[in-house]
């Protein structure tokens, strides 16, 4: 098929950049930023198209990318996500899930408030959180997790090892979460 693939850090993640907000701008993490710097990118890279694929949160960036740059980007995919056109009215997170909107998007709460990064801080706790994200569970059964509350502080110390991932790849997963740590934007 003759297709290249690149595979970016998204900012804040890998060997990105990971700018703290305050003091910096939130506009760091936006989808305009991100879809200036994929075209950055197609044109550092020398390719004037781009088939964009995108999971999760990764699925509404692809949109976005091509709403603005549809010069740019052939071809999209998204797995997980459905499209949801721009809006004029701004609804605050806190809002959708607090009406019941999207009850499921309560762990963003928790996720953005600060909470995790004052919890969250040696490499060996995130080792513990990232375990938790990934089914490990407590003697007793009890996930680290849930998509309304999130996470379940009082049980990190206390998981046992995640299926889901090898304890090689939780060590190098929490190695490069440690380089700058656990933060909300």
């Amino acid at each position: 098929m003759g297709l290249r693939v690149v595979a970016p850090d998204m900012i804040g993640y890998g060997q990105t950049e990971a700018p703290r907000v305050p003091p910096e701008s939130i506009a760091f993490y936006s989808f305009k930023r991100i879809a200036d710097d994929t075209k950055e990118l197609a044109r550092q890279l020398g390719l004037p198209r781009i088939m964009l694929g995108g999971h999760d949160w990764g699925g509404l960036i692809v949109y976005r990318i091509a709403l603005w740059y549809p010069e740019l980007v052939s071809h999209i995919f998204s797995v997980c996500t459905p499209y949801i056109a721009p809006s004029k009215n701004f609804a605050s997170l806190e809002d959708l899930v607090k009406s019941g909107r999207l009850p499921n998007f309560g762990y963003q709460l928790q996720f953005s408030s600060g909470q995790l990064e004052n919890a969250v801080q040696s490499r060996e706790q995130i080792k513990q959180l990232l375990n938790g994200l990934y089914g490990g569970r407590a003697s007793s059964g009890e996930p680290a997790f849930d998509v309304e509350h999130g996470v379940h502080l009082d049980r990190l110390s206390q998981l046992n090892h995640t299926p889901l991932v090898s304890k090689q790849m939780l060590d190098i997963y929490a190695n490069q979460y440690a380089k700058n740590g656990i933060h909300g934007t």
